[in-house]
């Protein structure tokens, strides 16, 4: 009897859904949502598309601003919060994953006074 050969295929992770955009009333909870698929031993970031400003990757906050956190639920759906939203947040954010070539997606968040 032959022994049978597992082989595991790494697949590369891919987007399950695109990024909403968001509307948030100034001073409130800003959260956007990106979900991925099949990440393994990829990273997912966000970034500030207009300032190309690195905000987050993995559970790790890269911006010193107070007012931004990440959270995830089991490596699939990635959310970046900003508190105390300001009228200067106002612009593109994007979700990125570091695969050979890397895959992003964008989603605008809009802030208007109430």
């Amino acid at each position: 009897m032959s022994g049978s050969i597992i082989r595991h295929i790494i697949v590369d992770p891919k987007f399950s859904a695109p990024i909403s955009n968001v509307t948030v009333p100034v001073g409130r909870e800003g959260v956007m949502t990106c979900t991925v698929h099949d990440l393994h031993k990829y990273k997912v970031a966000w970034l500030r598309v207009d300032t190309q400003t690195i905000l987050t990757i993995e559970t790790l906050v890269i911006t010193k601003s107070e007012r931004v956190s990440i959270t995830h639920t089991e490596q699939r759906i990635w959310q970046l919060r900003i508190k105390d939203i300001q009228e200067s947040d106002k612009g593109w954010y994007m979700c990125q994953i570091n695969t050979d070539p890397m895959k992003s997606q964008m989603g605008y968040l809009d802030v208007v006074d109430i």
